[in-house]
């Protein structure tokens, strides 16, 4: 890639392996039969500086988690925190992951506009 340094390149594929794992220990953890009781998340995402791509040594992983009702979404946080795949979690039902955008926090509009979402998506 024209204009990327070498230090770069090997960021992006750290990150890149980071990410892929993550996903993947996520996706292991919706699919164990212990968790049929629980309703499957509409979506994890990831944000703040690890899906913003200006992560350093020091970054956290911060999940936010969307599922049909709140109750839902803090069961997955609590799962997700559990499982040591966070240190941050934030759960969130549908109608208030659709009203973030339009937040009077810009901390909240950056946290949707950088958010990655983890998850496949399902038909």
């Amino acid at each position: 890639m024209p204009g990327i340094t070498s230090f770069q390149m090997l960021r992006q594929q750290r990150h890149a392996r980071w990410l892929g794992d993550l996903k993947e220990r996520i996706n292991f953890l919706l699919a164990r039969p212990t968790q049929a009781e629980c309703v499957t998340p509409d979506q994890i995402y990831l944000f703040g500086s690890r899906a913003r791509g200006d992560w350093d040594g020091h970054s956290d992983t911060d999940l936010l988690v969307v599922a049909e009702n709140q109750a839902d979404a803090e069961q997955w946080v609590d799962q997700l925190l559990d499982k040591g795949l966070a240190q941050d979690a934030i759960a969130l039902d549908r109608k208030a992951w659709k009203e973030l955008p339009n937040h009077p926090s810009v901390i909240w509009r950056n946290a949707v506009r950088d958010a990655l979402p983890l998850l496949e998506e399902r038909p």
